[in-house]
C-alpha cells in the first residue's frame, strides 16, 4: 500500500465500459453499457443508441428534463435500481459555474456518470510545533463505505446553495460548529479524481478547506453519519493514509493535498510530483 496505490484506487476506470449521456449536443456524464439497456425500457425520457444515450427530443426546459428524469428514476429506484435514495437533488451540466440542464437525485448521480462536487473541510488544531488532525469514523450504518475513517467535515454540494453555505451546514450536521466558527474555513484549493464502480463512473471534484480550531473544541456528530472523532497528529493520519485502506477511498486524497501544503510530505519523498498531479485529475 503507498499513496500512489489509494491515488490509482480512486481513479481506475474504463471508459470503454460506457457510452455518453448527452444533452442534445452536449455531454454531460457516462451510462453503463448494461444500464443503457434499461434505460431503453423507459420511453418517452431516453434516447437509447449503440453509441450514446440523449435525453428524448421535446425535453427542451430544465422543468421538462427534471420532471421527465425524475419520474424514470423513481421506477428504477421502486424496482431497487437505484438504492439509497437521499430526496438530494444534485445539478447536471458542463461545468460548476455552468448554468445547470437539470436536476438529479444524487444517488443515481454515479449511475449516469454525472459529475458530482462536494466540500471536505480539514479540521484541524496547532499543538506547539505540531500540527493534529480532527478524524472522524463513519457509523457502522452509513449505506457507503461504513465504519471506515473520514476527514472531520464533508458532504455533496446540492441544489440551490453556495460552498460556504454548504460547509457551514454540514459543519453543524456533522460536527456541531457553531456558524461563526465554520465561516473562519478557508478555501485551499480542489482535488477531482474519476472512479469506475459497480453503479457507474464518479468523475468527482472535491472542494477542499481548512478550519483552524481552538484547542478546546471538541466536535460531537449530530447527524447520526459519525460514530466517533479522533484527534491524531497528522504524522499518523499520513502513516495510516500511505500504509493502510483504513481511510474512505477519496478521503485519503484530502489528507495527501492537506499534508502537501502544511509541507508535511515534502518534495524529497520519491513520489512526490507524481502524487501532486495526481490529485488533479
Amino acid at each position: 500500500m503507498s499513496y500512489l496505490d489509494r491515488i490509482h484506487e480512486c481513479n481506475a476506470h474504463d471508459l470503454g465500459h460506457f457510452r455518453p449521456f448527452r444533452v442534445g449536443a452536449v455531454r454531460v456524464g457516462w451510462v453503463k453499457h448494461g444500464f443503457a439497456a434499461r434505460l431503453a425500457e423507459l420511453s418517452g425520457v431516453f434516447a437509447v443508441a449503440d453509441d450514446q444515450v440523449r435525453l428524448a427530443a421535446g425535453l427542451d426546459d430544465y422543468a421538462a428534463r427534471t420532471d421527465a428524469v425524475d419520474g424514470a428514476l423513481r421506477t428504477l429506484a421502486a424496482a431497487g435500481e437505484v438504492p439509497g435514495w437521499r430526496d438530494e437533488p444534485y445539478p447536471v451540466g458542463t461545468d460548476f459555474h455552468a448554468a445547470p440542464l437539470f436536476q438529479m437525485e444524487r444517488a443515481a448521480v454515479p449511475r449516469f456518470g454525472i459529475p458530482a462536487y462536494g466540500v471536505h473541510v480539514n479540521g484541524y488544531v496547532r499543538d506547539g510545533g505540531q500540527i493534529r488532525m480532527w478524524i472522524g469514523r463513519r457509523a457502522l450504518d452509513k449505506p457507503t463505505y461504513p465504519g471506515e475513517l473520514d476527514i472531520m467535515i464533508a458532504g455533496g454540494q446540492p441544489v440551490g446553495i453556495g460552498l460556504m453555505e454548504n460547509v457551514s451546514k454540514e459543519a453543524a450536521e456533522e460536527a456541531a460548529v457553531p456558524a461563526a466558527l465554520a465561516a473562519t474555513a478557508v478555501a485551499v484549493g480542489a482535488i477531482s479524481y474519476c472512479q469506475e464502480t459497480a453503479d457507474g463512473l464518479k468523475p468527482d471534484v472535491m472542494f477542499t478547506y481548512d478550519l483552524e480550531l481552538p484547542a478546546d473544541f471538541v466536535p460531537h456528530n449530530t447527524d447520526g453519519e459519525i460514530a466517533e472523532f479522533m484527534l491524531l497528529p497528522a504524522r499518523e493520519v499520513m502513516e495510516i493514509t500511505e500504509h493502510t485502506s483504513d481511510f474512505k477511498l477519496n478521503c485519503a486524497l484530502v489528507n495527501m493535498d492537506f499534508c502537501i501544503r502544511h509541507g508535511l510530505l515534502a518534495p524529497d519523498h520519491p513520489d512526490y510530483v507524481a502524487i501532486v498531479r495526481g490529485l488533479h485529475r
